[in-house]
């Protein structure tokens, strides 16, 4: 009776530290910091993914464990992959185990780094970079991710028209937003462009 007691104390306090341990920000229900791609399939997922609902860029490593400049970047990657925890997605792709992906992106030198925005490669850099040109290329696709993510309200476009026509009747501005809202932008600038053709 005693040893049952005792072990549905230990039991129900196991319980209680899991529940903790898994509230905790960065617990394991969270994203990886860097997370390995297992498949081509699970790639595309996650590129297809971030570009359609999160917006993120995504930052791809090729390399293969028995490459020098691949163990020599592997920390420097984890590093800034913290700095951007959420403004990008670090992923990790093991060229020796996944010939299809190294296939299909032409990989012919380890490492190679590759940067997604919105499903698009914008960018690529090979060999031992450094942490230098892998966080300013990284900024880089997360600033261009932010720029192409911009999301129209009706209440910023009739700010908008407040501005710079304030003539224009509520209707024609509605009218406007109904042809934006269900569209991709690719920046704000293409906002600009459908008001030019909407007047």
């Amino acid at each position: 009776m005693i040893l049952s007691a005792t072990r549905s104390m230990i039991l129900g306090s196991l319980a209680f530290v899991a529940c903790l341990l898994l509230s905790l920000p960065g617990s394991a229900v969270a994203r990886p910091l860097v997370r390995s791609i297992r498949s081509a399939h699970e790639f595309d997922r996650l590129l297809e993914k971030h570009s359609k609902e999160t917006g993120l860029p995504v930052v791809v490593d090729f390399y293969s464990d028995g490459c020098g400049p691949c163990r020599m970047m592997s920390p420097i990657y984890k590093k800034v992959a913290k700095e951007f925890l959420d403004k990008a997605v670090f992923v990790k792709i093991d060229t020796n185990a996944q010939h299809e992906l190294s296939g299909r992106y032409r990989i012919q030198s380890l490492p190679t780094f590759q940067w997604y925005v919105g499903g698009r490669k914008i960018e690529e850099q090979k060999g031992g970079i450094g942490e230098g040109p892998l966080r300013q290329t990284t900024q880089k696709a997360v600033r261009q991710a932010e720029t192409e993510n911009v999301k129209l309200e009706l209440e910023d476009l009739k700010a908008f028209y407040a501005e710079v026509d304030a003539s224009k009747p509520e209707a024609d501005i509605e009218s406007v937003y109904s042809k934006c809202k269900g569209k991709k932008k690719n920046s704000a600038k293409d906002l600009l462009q459908i008001r030019w053709r909407t007047n």
